[in-house]
This record gives C-alpha cells, structure tokens and sequence, in this order.
C-alpha cells in the first residue's frame, strides 16, 4: 500500500501579502535607477540615503508612464540633487513632480585611531585608510594612498574622524627669534647678512626679520630653512 505526504501549509493569501506596486514606488525606482546612472557614467563612487518624492502624486494614475525630464548630471558623489520627473497618464495628461535624492560619496579616506592633539606632527602611525561614506560637508579629505608630508594638525581630532585638509596647518620652517641670512637683491646684486626672525613662518611666508648689523626691521620671504629674501 502506497502512503502518499501531503504538506500542509498555513492558510496565507498571496495577493494580500504581495502589495501593488504604486506610483509612488514606481517613481522612486525610476529616480533611483536614473541617478544611479548619472554617478556610474560619471565615475563617481556615490550611494544614495535618501529620496524625497512630493505629495501630489498620491491622487495620479498609478499606471501612469514616467518620464525623466532632463538627464541627470552630478557634479559630485554627496550633495542633495533635485530630480525633475514627467508623469504621463492614460489620457495623454502630463504633471512635472521635483524629487529630491541625498547621496554620500564612498571613498578611502584616512582616519585617527586614537584620539590626536592639536600641532601634532602628520605621522602614518596616527592613521588607518579604511572606506568610509561622507556627506557633502567633509568634502576636502584625501584620498592619496600616503599623507600629505609637513604639515601638523591645526586642531585636535577624535578617534575614528575623517581627516580633511581644514584639519591641518603647514609645519613653520622657522621660529620667533630663530637666526636666518637675510639676503637683499637689488637688480644684479645680492648682497648677505645675519638677522633674526619676529614670527615663525613657512617656507613662502612674508615675514618680519631685524638684521643684527643695523637693528633695522625689514620684511622678506621665507624661500628656504634659514634662508630670507629681500627684495
């Protein structure tokens, strides 16, 4: 004799569970699908967070045909975006809506492992490049495979903070009261003298130097460690 098994599954409606596919679910795919696009043509390595749809699509034809109005075209991977959309309905009726998206760039950023004070000297060891999402506001990171080389932090930094170039500060090439040879070229003729600095400064700096023969104060231009330029 042949038993035959027979599954029962719970009693469950499958139209009920599998909801329609609205306008407004609709429209956010198409804004989705076209601004990924725009990002991929682009090259821009972005993810979008958030997409905004305004309310007087809910009473439109929900098989209505949607249209982009215009190619979408960023300028960069975070910012917010307004996208223009054209909802067609049967009878030929057309309605412009403004969606709105929020993206964050994806990059290789660098980030502090512990905390670091402020004038800290830039050093490998401090940071670790990882990927992380930023927002349109912390747009001046670095995503070189090395950190930049002489400079110091101009203010103190968290663990785990993205570091950006408001972060940092050039590493003076001279102190207040440090002994540099000042050098006074007037057309053809350079002529060289010891002097003493008033500010620290960095290479490229104007700044205020006394010359120790004449106890004059003068203003030349850092051009090298020790070196100043007075033209």
């Amino acid at each position: 004799m042949m038993t035959s098994l027979v599954c029962v599954l719970p009693f469950r409606s499958w139209a009920l569970d599998t909801a329609p596919i609205t306008l407004r679910d609709r429209l956010e795919q198409a804004v989705h699908q076209q601004v990924s696009e725009g990002f991929l043509k682009y090259n821009l390595a972005a993810e979008i967070v958030a997409v905004h749809l305004p309310t007087n699509i809910d009473g439109l034809d929900p098989d209505a045909e949607i249209r982009p109005l215009r190619a979408f075209l960023p300028d960069k991977a975070a910012g917010r975006y307004v996208i223009p959309m054209e909802i067609i309905s049967d009878d030929g009726k057309s309605v412009k809506v403004n969606t709105t998206i929020e993206s964050v760039a994806v990059i290789n950023g660098w980030t502090s492992l512990f905390p670091v004070e402020r004038g800290t000297l830039l050093e490998l060891e401090d940071f670790e490049r990882k990927e992380i999402r930023v927002t349109w506001g912390e747009l001046d990171y670095f995503t070189a495979d090395s950190l930049p080389s002489g400079y110091q932090l101009s203010s103190s930094i968290a663990q785990g903070q993205l570091l950006q170039f408001h972060h940092l500060e050039p590493v003076p090439a001279v102190q207040r009261g440090e002994q540099v040879m000042i050098h006074y070229q007037s057309q053809h003729v350079t002529l060289i003298s010891p002097g003493k600095t008033r500010s620290e400064g960095c290479i490229g700096d104007l700044i205020p130097v006394v010359a120790n023969n004449t106890g004059k104060r003068l203003y030349g231009r850092l051009v090298a460690p020790g070196i100043v330029l007075v033209e």
